[in-house]
């Protein structure tokens, strides 16, 4: 580990992101019984759910046979939720705007010894099979996207592109029909969640997870004391790898 990558954080960390922990703080006191921890269960089931629908279903047309409207419903519009509540805390905060002036940066020095413990753990109860492979595998990415995250944050800042993702997931949630199929009809062909979504939905989840469970750490919401490094370097490093991954999420939206 790089000790000047380090100070070169805890630089971004105190000089910049520090002082807006206490609009975190607000926020979370604004919301009642520290919602933004029920909402992170909430976000856990529904990327759980994301992973089952897209390893279990092996094309468009299982997922109309297999899962109900309501539940794809309900899957992206927890994971929305969950968008909007981190968005609350880095978007509105400008703490997201702080990341990509300095994404670049961050991303190059990433490792996985930089990720706070609290992280894999948040993972593994989301399901992830090898929480530690999984961070090393989005580190990887993060990298060799990098280049990309950056160009479309030249058209948009990341704050204003997180809360277009929640706005994206909500013309999602929208167009899933909440009505049943009637008894012997086929389940509809067209059915406008396609398979390959929920890989995006689900990379939305779970870095909507990780910006969640670090800034609040940060912010000392969380009732165990955590490490100092935990709640400046790691939280810089694990929020951007949040960040990065929603908006890798994103672009697999996109692509659908």
């Amino acid at each position: 580990m790089s000790n000047e990558y380090e100070e070169f954080i805890k630089y971004i960390f105190y000089e910049h992101i520090q002082k807006r922990l206490t609009n975190v703080r607000e926020l979370a006191r604004f919301r009642h019984e520290r919602e933004f921890e029920s909402q992170i269960a909430r976000l856990i089931r529904a990327s759980l759910a994301a992973r089952f629908i897209k390893d279990y279903a092996e094309s468009d047309e299982d997922i109309a046979h297999s899962f109900t409207p309501a539940m794809l419903k309900e899957t992206v519009r927890e994971v929305r939720y969950g968008v909007e509540i981190n968005n609350s805390f880095v978007a509105d905060t400008g703490i997201a705007d702080i990341v990509q002036d300095y994404f670049g940066e961050i991303v190059d020095g990433m490792s996985i010894d930089y990720f706070p413990n609290e992280d894999l753990n948040v993972l593994q109860q989301s399901g992830s099979v090898d929480a530690h492979r999984e961070i090393v595998a989005m580190i990887y990415l993060l990298k060799a996207r990098k280049e990309q995250v950056i160009l479309d944050g030249r058209q948009h800042r990341f704050g204003q592109e997180l809360k277009e993702t929640a706005a994206r997931l909500k013309r999602i949630e929208d167009s899933i029909s909440e009505q049943p199929a009637r008894p012997n009809q086929p389940p509809n062909r067209e059915q406008p969640v396609k398979r390959a979504i929920f890989k995006g939905i689900g990379q939305i989840a779970q870095g909507a997870l990780m910006s969640i469970v670090d800034v609040t750490a940060a912010a000392g919401l969380w009732s165990a004391p955590l490490p100092p490094e935990t709640t400046s370097i790691g939280a810089v490093v694990s929020i951007a790898g949040g960040i990065g991954t929603i908006l890798m999420g994103v672009g697999e939206l996109r692509g659908e």
